[in-house]
């Protein structure tokens, strides 16, 4: 058999099987898509079970979540620039430690991925469903579940248009609010009624455990800077502008999303008040905007769910494509469409999975087992930093130190410390999806070690 010459430049990059994913995105893509994938309304959809699993303290659930973040997404920046792959998490992990591991943090990752478009169907079906009332929610969620694979069928070059598209609808759905929400605050307290400490800090209902718990939930808007490094090979730019776009998506979702809770917080302080938790924000909508305010964010909501579940989507397929390019899952999943050069399988059978489960699981189950296998990839990176820089690059003196060692080693326990503050059924389907990874991989590696022997016998 002959040696196969893979090369590797600007504008192609093949895998282990030879195909190649489509490279059109700029940086302004990178940023918008994981702008798109963390949505900045999507605070609005959880500030009802926030509120309440926090005890009021949703304001600080986020900024304890951005910090685990900021650490964490540095750490995959530095991975960018230095393996400018696809499989984003789980081809940073295999290069660094090791491909088992890689295998494991790829499929923890995959739990986030899988769960997260699951849940945008859910939320904006239910959300579209205040609006039209009469709608069932198996229809309601296929039309999104259609409408996302259908454009990611075609290739990032779609996607990346109705990405910029939807970030200003949700943009102007923020705007709106808070516009909405200083108006009614100055009309019935002044200007002294724009600031409330207890928005932020309230001693009678903190506990640090309330405070992880609400922290586990706030990452949920949080998941999505690191999808920026799965559409590395979708990319023009260099693997560390694609880092560059992941923080920077990552830091003005944040403001966003403070923003947003702390107003809500200010109109409603009592988080027991709401009358349903799944659509909160439509009642404080309503409260300072009245019935066309809420009527107009709820329909932006529910439409973001396509941008963000389109997002989702795309990550997993890239992820689900490096790992049966690299034969770590079967290379069905590896198969790309002949002319969008899409990873159309993946793409299917993601659409098939997420139209189930958004039918099937409730909202509150969903909210509980996302965040684990997000945190858990999240640990692997940034162990993966220390590892390859401070390790075997050895790159330790200065600045390096702090970003080689310091930096991943405060992401690594902070992203620790709120998977400890997780609820028990959360963390038992966690370690019950990583477990089953293991198992998996145990079976293909024997699988494959007797093949390979197999072929040396013949």
């Amino acid at each position: 058999m002959k040696d196969v010459d893979v090369t590797t430049n600007a504008h192609t990059t093949l895998s282990s099987n030879g195909q190649s994913l489509k490279k059109v995105l700029k940086t302004r893509d990178l940023v918008i898509f994981g702008m798109v994938f963390m949505a900045p309304v999507s605070a609005q959809t959880l500030l009802g079970e926030l509120s309440q699993v926090s005890q009021g303290h949703a304001v600080l659930s986020y900024l304890f979540g951005l910090i685990a973040m900021i650490f964490t997404a540095v750490c995959y920046g530095k991975m960018a620039g230095a393996f400018p792959k696809a499989g984003s998490t789980y081809s940073y992990t295999s290069q660094a430690i090791h491909p088992k591991l890689g295998f494991v943090a790829g499929w923890a990752i995959l739990l986030d991925y899988l769960l997260l478009p699951i849940l945008l169907y859910k939320i904006s079906a239910v959300f579209l469903m205040e609006i039209l009332p009469g709608m069932p929610l198996w229809l309601t969620v296929l039309f999104f579940v259609v409408t996302v694979t259908l454009t990611n069928y075609f290739g990032a070059h779609v996607s990346s248009r109705v990405n910029i598209i939807m970030t200003v609808i949700m943009l102007l759905s923020l705007v709106l609010f808070i516009v909405f929400s200083i108006k009614s605050l100055l009309g019935t307290g002044g200007v002294s009624s724009l600031f409330s400490f207890k928005a932020i800090y309230n001693p009678d209902t903190f506990s640090m455990n309330a405070l992880l718990t609400g922290s586990s939930i706030a990452v949920l808007s949080y998941l999505g800077f690191d999808a920026v490094t799965t559409m590395s090979e979708d990319s023009k730019v260099t693997g560390k502008m694609v880092g560059r776009a992941a923080v920077l998506s990552l830091l003005i979702s944040a403001f966003f999303y403070i923003l947003q809770v702390y107003f809500a917080a200010v109109i409603v302080p009592d988080f027991n008040s709401y009358k349903s938790q799944e659509t909160a924000f439509f009642e404080i909508a309503v409260a300072v905007g009245g019935h066309n305010l809420a009527t107009i964010c709820t329909l932006i909501i529910a439409i973001s769910g396509i941008s963000t579940a389109l997002a989702g989507q795309a990550s997993a397929s890239r992820v689900l494509f490096s790992m049966g390019s690299d034969r770590m899952l079967p290379a069905f999943f590896s198969h790309l469409h002949p002319k969008f050069k899409t990873p159309v399988n993946s793409i299917l059978i993601l659409a098939v999975l997420g139209y189930i489960g958004a039918v099937l699981i409730p909202l509150p189950v969903l909210f509980q087992l996302i965040v684990f296998g997000a945190l858990f990839g999240f640990i692997c990176v940034n162990l993966s930093v220390i590892v390859e820089f401070y390790g075997r690059r050895k790159e330790r003196s200065g600045i390096h130190f702090i970003t080689n060692l310091i930096f991943p080693l405060l992401g690594l326990l902070v992203c620790a410390y709120i998977g400890f503050g997780m609820t028990v059924i959360g963390k038992i389907v966690g370690i019950s999806w990583i477990t089953c990874g293991i198992l998996f991989l145990l079976f293909t590696t024997k699988v494959l070690k007797k093949d390979t022997q197999f072929m040396e016998d013949m």
